[in-house]
């Protein structure tokens, strides 16, 4: 049930607000790589539990910066996500990264 409100609070964020509001933590935005992917018409990214989450970000973001078929806001809110110490990737964030990549 949690898993399922990710993909919901990363579509307000991105589309209800002028501004889009910021990720807040790994799950979010893992989603929210997802739900880009998808926009971008790529196949659903590889994803390691104990990876860094920066490692991740570092991994996919180059096919999503600038790709004209992916939400100006859902790439801004990937780009400038503030990361934490040691952040790494759980069993959740591979589980909200594919209901992101499914969310319709």
């Amino acid at each position: 049930m949690v898993h399922s409100l990710i993909p919901m609070s990363v579509d307000i964020k991105t589309r209800i607000f002028e501004n889009p509001a910021r990720l807040v933590n790994a799950m979010e935005l893992t989603c929210a790589i997802g739900m880009a992917y998808f926009q971008a018409g790529l196949e659903l990214p590889e994803i390691e539990v104990g990876m860094t989450i920066k490692d991740f970000w570092s991994q996919t973001t180059p096919q999503i910066k600038g790709n004209a078929r992916v939400k100006e806001s859902l790439q801004h809110v990937i780009m400038n996500y503030i990361f934490k110490k040691g952040e790494v990737v759980e069993e959740d964030s591979v589980i909200t990264l594919k209901l992101g990549y499914e969310f319709r």
